[in-house]
């Protein structure tokens, strides 16, 4: 067991923290707002009532990109514990590597969002890149800040810090940061990571015009080692009793590393030219525009040429550098009436400039060295509700520059009873492959290419089914043409260095069709409780270009009440989760793409996560064992063709808000 002195001070943490918390409550009342709240308000002093007539943390306000707006949940769930994790989402679909802040192979697909352009690429490096639709604006009513720490495997935290002020109730910003360190239990399997962004968001007195703005600037690191060597693969499948020793684990190699780089000035803006002629806004006519420039670079490096990925141009110092400039520039009109709903024609102007420092003369072929160019497009939406029925559609259409794109997105959702609601996805895309796939250049001598591929066609049609007492049903239908993917080409299977030699970007010769059907939902009895989450998925067609286990299920047991005379919400059990057998995609560190490849199946395993989490006031406490089944039975898992799944680990973590 990997458990040292500081995971008892974590435990005397906590309880010194339950301590404090009940002292705290009989001091005075607790905020309203989440559970684990306090009832009894006689009992409090006039400075604590002052205090405690601050907002309710409903009137901390999350505003998305998109206008939809939330609130501060300070409440302790279930789904809370999936996602306290590195993405702070839930990772169902996910299956994460030994290292926090290391990639994630995937389970499962989901096709219902597209995009009009192509991306850089290395999509590997950017789960947990903020695009800009993922950052957020916030209006508080008094100062508020987030934190979030958790401990990682070794020599190293994960701390995220967000604070959120309005100078005036029209003029609102917030600040964040998230950093990690983590050294990881293999050799040269370090992760480093920082995001960092601030947000502005305004609107007039007359609540007329409207500004949202935000910087980031976003920087991931891994050192990579290119896996475990053959013999070691060996030894630890074997459970040798060297190889315990994690350290001495032999990898690939030991000076490979990888970054991507990414800064972003985003600005949103809106006028509302016609205000309408009642509430309800009818007849209201508003113009938009916003303003995107990121700039972003990837870079591998390596201290000398590895045979596992081929002949090289140079033996030492290995250096791979791309960068991708983007300025897109949109401008919209949009008109509302009660009886037709709101519809909206924007038009957009995207520039780009995808290059490297020198072009590629190679036997029979010149690999230039940029990609540069215009785009315009233009699209509409629509949005409306008729009787039961809330519909929503998009469409955008590149006309002018030199990739051919297109999407159409469509969306239908009933509220059937106050119990049950039903929704209906639609979305139909074109757009060229990304980047990486069209040009490359690489020091390694067989990772060089310029390729002419077809535009990739999706269609996909989802459906949702919910309850609010006996969960929900969901299933999926994607057809793809031109499935674009990167691919081994393995003659003859020998070792695990095939995987990394003769890899190419590749499209499907024929159609792949893909079947998605997941069930779940939350059961309560009493104090006890369980969640479960079942998905069934097969590819119908071309699954050796999209592959996937058959059967993913999780479940959850837990038991939760309120302790120390309701000061604390405690929560507690277990989790299990399973995926069957599949041939999973192989990690390129070169790319930082995962490679399909048939070679090597990987054997569905299961694991066994226990938690004790704690709701204090508005701090959320999380005491996570994870992969407890490594204790009894050993770790013989792998999250990819020579990368292991991560051992046993204690982990602890706090997310706090604080409202002044």
């Amino acid at each position: 067991m990997r458990m040292n002195k500081s995971v008892l001070i974590l435990l005397l943490f906590l309880i010194s923290f339950v301590g404090f918390a009940q002292r705290d409550l009989n001091a005075g009342g607790l905020r309203q707002g989440g559970q684990g709240q306090g009832q009894d308000q006689r009992a409090q002093t006039q400075t604590t009532k002052a205090k405690d007539d601050m907002p309710p943390a409903t009137d901390y306000k999350i505003i998305s990109r998109d206008r939809d707006t939330t609130h501060v949940d300070t409440s302790l769930s279930i789904h809370k514990q999936y996602k306290m994790n590195y993405l702070r989402q839930d990772n169902f679909e996910l299956l994460e590597f030994h290292n926090v802040a290391m990639p994630f192979n995937r389970l499962g697909y989901d096709f219902s969002n597209s995009q009009l352009n192509p991306s850089i690429g290395a999509t590997a490096k950017h789960y947990n890149y903020l695009e800009a639709g993922d950052v957020a604006y916030y209006e508080t009513p008094t100062p508020l800040t987030e934190m979030h720490l958790r401990t990682v495997l070794e020599q190293g935290q994960n701390l995220k810090t967000l604070f959120a002020n309005n100078i005036n109730p029209r003029l609102n910003f917030s600040i964040g940061y998230e950093g990690l360190r983590s050294l990881g239990h293999y050799v040269h399997a370090r992760s480093d990571a920082a995001n960092f962004f601030g947000t502005v968001n305004y609107r007039t007195q007359n609540d007329r015009y409207f500004l949202r703005l935000h910087v980031a600037k976003q920087d991931f690191e891994n050192q990579q080692n290119g896996g475990l060597a053959d013999s070691s693969i060996e030894g630890f499948v074997n459970q040798i009793p060297e190889f315990d020793n994690r350290a001495s684990v032999e990898p690939q190699f030991r000076d490979g590393s990888s970054r991507l780089l990414g800064r972003r000035l985003y600005l949103d803006q809106d006028y509302i030219l016609v205000q309408g002629n009642d509430s309800t806004q009818n007849n209201q006519i508003r113009l938009a525009h916003s303003l995107q420039y990121e700039y972003k670079n990837y870079f591998f490096s390596q201290g000398s040429n590895s045979e596992i990925f081929g002949p090289s141009y140079e033996t030492s110092n290995l250096s791979d550098r791309v960068n991708l400039e983007e300025l897109t520039n949109e401008a919209s009109a949009s008109y509302f009436r009660n009886d037709i709903g709101k519809l909206a024609f924007k038009a957009r102007h995207t520039g780009y400039n995808y290059g490297y420092n020198s072009i590629v003369i190679a036997a029979d072929e010149v690999i230039p060295n940029l990609m540069a160019g215009d785009i315009i497009a233009v699209g509409a939406t629509y949005k409306n509700k008729i009787g039961l029925f809330d519909l929503e559609g998009e469409t955008m259409h590149n006309i002018i520059g030199d990739f051919n794109g297109s999407y159409i997105k469509g969306r239908a959702g009933a509220q059937i009873d106050k119990n049950l609601r039903l929704d209906a996805k639609l979305n139909i895309s074109s757009v060229a492959p990304d980047f990486n796939y069209q040009l490359f250049q690489s020091s390694y001598i067989n990772y060089n290419w310029n390729t002419d591929f077809s535009n990739i066609q999706t269609q996909f049609l989802g459906g949702k089914l919910s309850h609010t007492k006996w969960g929900y049903l969901e299933g999926s239908f994607t057809q793809i043409q031109n499935h674009t993917f990167f691919g081994a080409t393995i003659d003859e299977y020998s070792s695990i260095d095939d995987l990394y030699t003769n890899v190419s970007p590749q499209q499907a010769g024929s159609d792949v069709s893909y079947f998605k059907l997941r069930a779940g939902g939350d059961y309560h009895f009493g104090w006890f409780g369980m969640t479960h989450t079942m998905q069934y998925q097969n590819v119908v067609n071309g699954a050796e270009f999209l592959p996937v286990p058959e059967v993913i299920t999780r479940n959850s047991f837990y038991y939760q009440d309120h302790w120390f005379k309701k000061a604390t919400f405690i929560q507690t059990g277990f989790t299990f989760k399973y995926f069957s057998d599949f041939h999973a995609n192989s990690f390129n560190p070169v790319l930082n793409e995962f490679v399909v490849q048939n070679a090597v199946e990987l054997e569905g395993f299961y694991t066994f996560d226990v938690f004790f989490n704690a709701k204090i006031r508005t701090a959320r406490v999380f005491l996570n064992f994870e992969n407890v089944t490594e204790i009894f039975t050993g770790n013989k898992n792998f999250s990819a063709p020579g990368y292991p799944f991560r051992d046993f680990t204690f982990r602890f973590g706090v997310v706090w808000n604080l409202f002044l």
